[in-house]
């Protein structure tokens, strides 16, 4: 009564070869746009975080490359902030360390000079 009908589906494409492969890269091209000078327009960057489909690609580019950089540059304080608040703690420790010498040595030379004093 049915009989099913074979699939009338075109056969996959085929692979590319490594030839082909190699051929296409030659002429494929990646087009980044250039960046002028940086900018501190915050309003580029508003719009960067809330409307980015707005932006036109270059602009959207040069936007990301300003915010990657502030990123890296807040990166690298936190880093060099985290170094010199490690180096303070050292100082500190040292700093009391030679503090309760002087003041052992104080103490020292107040019992002495009471010793002294009684005689």
């Amino acid at each position: 009564m049915f009989r099913k009908a074979k699939p009338k589906v075109e056969p996959p494409p085929t692979a590319p070869s490594v030839e082909e492969m190699l051929s296409d890269m030659e002429t494929f091209e990646v087009n980044q746009p250039t960046i002028s000078g940086p900018t501190d327009n915050s309003d580029l960057e508003h719009a960067l975080l809330t409307e980015p489909e707005n932006l036109s690609l270059p602009t959207w580019w040069q936007v990301f490359d300003e915010y990657d950089q502030k990123v890296k540059k807040l990166s690298t304080t936190e880093e060099d902030l985290e170094t010199q608040r490690n180096q303070l703690k050292e100082c500190y420790a040292k700093l009391e360390k030679n503090a309760d010498k002087l003041r052992t040595g104080i103490q020292k030379q107040q019992a002495l000079v009471k010793g002294a004093l009684k005689c």
